[in-house]
């Protein structure tokens, strides 16, 4: 089809019809500006609009395409069928087409996202995102400790798919420190009020294990040996099974943080154990110094018995 020689054929039935572009362009529901294009040759018809456009112009397809009037003796019926039969391929065609080109846009865009999601998700994965169980800055603002509930892994992976509790700690300056707990559940993190430590607590199976980090020193160690170091050196003690030096065995202790001290040297710390000697329970608090690993100012809440508990009294000497 040459768009020139088909618009100017287009424009020369529809003033002979007395039709304006609008009119023309009303009757086949498109703008006039197309039909406008058609006539200047800037554009053809549609395949779809080819046929009810030969109609209204009261001309065959075929010399609508052709853009010029056929002598009767040359149009043959033979000649109008194979142009509605090029024109129903035309449109099968087209069909076709925008039918794969659908398709493979869906699959462009399918392929696009699965992409944005996976690099998604990698990034989560290797920052720990979707793992963060709690982050604490410090009061100064020079640290922040970040909880997470899966296992560290070797760059660049940022975490394995263990579930484990660890611990990244930051600087402002960039510096880090990182710490795997194992298989536990996070119970909470206290902050020194210098900013220079804090106290983390774990939750292994009902056993409550506190652990000390010390940042300015870059150490982190498990704080119940060190509260069983000071219970050691106090009258505690004497609820523990007779040494034979004549001295108090250790006790099995589950301690509670409750809160550091103004200065941030020391921490309120509640304990609690069974009796070895009576079968009491025993509750109470101290105040344990981190630096001395010694504990002040106990006190002791009145013991309790257990039910059941017979208490056998210890052979007399003779």
């Amino acid at each position: 089809m040459d768009n020139i020689k088909t618009g100017a054929f287009i424009k020369a039935l529809r003033t002979e019809l007395g039709l304006t572009q609008r009119e023309l362009a009303e009757r086949l529901h498109i703008t006039d500006r197309a039909v406008s294009k058609w006539e200047r040759g800037l554009s053809a018809p549609g395949i779809d609009l080819l046929e009810p456009l030969a109609e209204i112009l009261r001309v065959s397809m075929v010399e609508l395409i052709r853009g010029e009037r056929l002598p009767k003796e040359e149009f043959t019926p033979a000649m109008a069928e194979q142009a509605r039969e090029l024109l129903v391929y035309s449109r099968s065609e087209v069909r076709r087409t925008s039918s794969r080109s659908r398709g493979m846009a869906l699959l462009i865009a399918a392929a696009c996202l699965l992409a944005v999601s996976l690099a998604a998700g990698a990034f989560c994965w290797k920052t720990g995102i979707l793992f963060v169980l709690d982050r604490c800055p410090s009061p100064d603002g020079a640290y922040q400790a970040t909880v997470y509930s899966k296992e560290l892994a070797s760059p660049p992976w940022g975490f394995s798919w263990r579930d484990a509790v660890s611990v990244i700690d930051r600087a402002a300056d960039g510096l880090e420190w990182r710490a795997i707990y194992g298989n536990c559940t996070y119970q909470g993190l206290w902050w020194s009020p210098d900013s220079g430590k804090y106290v983390l607590a774990l939750d292994y199976d009902g056993v409550t294990r506190l652990c000390l980090a010390r940042l300015k020193r870059g150490s982190m160690g498990e704080l119940n040996a060190y509260l069983d170091m000071a219970v050691g050196n106090s009258g505690l003690t004497r609820h523990g099974i007779p040494g034979e030096d004549g001295g108090w065995g250790m006790l099995d202790v589950e301690y509670q943080f409750i809160q550091w001290s103004p200065d941030g040297d020391t921490m309120l710390i509640r304990y609690a154990f069974t009796g070895e000697q009576d079968g009491k329970e025993h509750t109470g608090f101290f105040w344990f110094d981190c630096e001395k690993i010694s504990l002040s100012g106990l006190f002791e809440l009145e013991a309790e018995r257990e039910p059941g508990f017979v208490l056998t009294p210890e052979p007399s000497g003779g």
